[in-house]
C-alpha cells in the first residue's frame, strides 16, 4: 500500500483565509479593494465544494459532521456572549 505526503498544513491555510476575511471587513478598506477578496473566498469555497463532492462517504462521517456542527454552534454562542 503506497501512503501519501501531507505537503498543507490547515492552519496556514486558515491563517489566508483568516487574512483575507480581515481585509474584507476592515472598514478602513473600500468595495474596489474587497470586492476581489470576497471573489477568491468564494472561489476557495467552491473548490472545496467540488473536492468534497468527489470523496466517498465514511461510516463515521455524518457523526463526526454532527459533532462539528454542534461545536461550532457553540463556539458562535459563546462568541456572542463575550462580545
Amino acid at each position: 500500500m503506497a501512503g501519501y505526503i501531507k505537503n498543507w498544513s490547515i492552519n496556514d491555510i486558515k491563517r489566508q483565509v483568516w487574512s483575507m476575511t480581515y481585509e474584507v471587513t476592515n472598514p478602513r478598506n473600500d468595495g474596489f479593494t474587497t470586492w476581489p477578496i470576497k471573489q477568491d473566498l468564494y472561489a476557495l469555497k467552491w473548490a472545496i465544494e467540488d473536492a468534497l463532492e468527489k470523496c466517498p462517504t465514511y461510516s463515521t462521517e455524518k457523526e463526526w459532521l454532527e459533532e462539528q456542527e454542534k461545536q461550532r454552534e457553540q463556539d458562535k454562542i459563546i462568541g456572542i456572549l463575550k462580545s
